[in-house]
C-alpha cells in the first residue's frame, strides 16, 4: 500500500484535569464513533478520581504525575502523534461542552481539503448579542490574532482544533501560553494553511473552568509576550528554511 492509498489516521486527544463527573458521557460519545486506537486521554495530574474513571472505562490514557497545565497536556498529545503512525492530532475537551458532530466535521474537512490547522469557532457568523467580560476578551484576542496571523479569526480561544502532523514539530517549538491565539499566529506565520470551522458548545454540567480569576487576569499580558516572541521566532525559522532551500538548489 502506497502513502497515497493509506487511510488518513488521526489521534483524538482529550486533556483531562479534574473532570471525573463529566468523563463518562464524553467517553461514551467518543467511543461510539472513534476507534479506541485513535483515542488518547491525557490526565494532567487530576486529584478528583479522573484516573479511576479512565481505567474503569478502558480507554488509553497517559498521566502527568503533577498538574503541569493545559498547554503541557496538548504537547503530550502531539508527541504521541509523532511517535505513532498518525497524520494529525485533534483536541476535544473533557468537560462535555464540545459536540461529537463538530469533531467529525473538522476531521472530514481535513480529509477532503489541504489545511494544516482547522480551528473551531463558536463565533463564526454570529453577533455578540450579550457582551460579557469573557466574550469581549475573546473578541479582542481574535482581532489581534487576525492582525498578527494574516488570517481572519473569530474565535482564538476555542479548544477544539486539528493540527496536521507536518506542523506539529513547529507547534512544539513555539513559545506559547495556552496554545490558543499564540498557536494560530505561530503556525500561520510559519506557512501553515489555517481555516475556521463553525462549532457549537453547551454549558458544562459539573466542575469548574480552568480559567479562574487569577489565570484570566494574567492571560492577556502573558499571551501578548508570547505573540511578540512568535513573530521573531517565525521570522528566523522561515529565514533558516529559505537558506536551506537555496543550498539545496545549488547541489548537483
Amino acid at each position: 500500500m502506497t502513502d497515497s492509498q493509506r487511510a488518513i489516521r488521526g489521534l483524538v486527544v482529550v486533556p483531562v484535569y479534574n473532570e471525573a463527573a463529566n468523563l463518562p458521557p464524553v467517553i461514551a460519545r467518543l467511543k461510539s464513533r472513534i476507534p479506541i486506537s485513535n483515542l488518547l486521554f491525557v490526565d494532567d495530574g487530576s486529584s478528583d478520581g479522573s484516573r479511576d474513571v479512565l481505567q474503569r472505562e478502558g480507554v488509553r490514557y497517559l498521566r502527568h504525575p503533577i498538574n503541569l497545565g493545559y498547554e503541557e497536556a496538548l504537547r503530550t498529545g502531539m508527541r504521541e502523534v509523532m511517535l505513532g503512525d498518525y497524520d494529525y492530532v485533534v483536541y476535544f475537551d473533557a468537560d462535555g461542552q464540545h459536540q461529537l458532530p463538530d469533531l467529525l466535521k473538522i476531521i472530514q474537512v481535513y480529509e477532503t481539503e489541504d489545511f494544516d490547522l482547522i480551528q473551531g469557532s463558536r463565533n463564526l457568523g454570529e453577533r455578540m448579542l450579550r457582551p460579557s467580560l469573557r466574550s469581549i476578551g475573546t473578541w479582542a484576542f481574535s482581532r489581534l490574532t487576525t492582525l498578527f496571523a494574516g488570517v481572519e479569526i473569530t474565535d482564538a480561544t476555542c479548544g477544539l482544533k486539528l493540527i496536521s502532523r507536518r506542523f506539529i514539530p513547529v507547534a512544539l517549538m513555539l513559545p506559547t501560553e495556552d496554545m490558543h491565539a499564540e498557536l494560530i499566529v505561530g503556525l500561520a506565520r510559519c506557512g501553515a494553511r489555517v481555516r475556521e470551522e463553525k462549532i457549537t458548545v453547551v454549558p458544562r454540567e459539573a466542575g469548574e473552568s480552568m480559567y479562574h480569576f487569577g489565570k484570566a487576569l494574567l492571560y492577556p499580558p502573558k499571551t501578548l509576550i508570547c505573540l511578540v516572541g512568535e513573530l521573531l521566532f517565525c521570522r528566523q525559522l522561515r529565514k533558516t528554511l529559505d537558506q536551506r532551500a537555496l543550498r539545496g538548489q545549488g547541489k548537483p
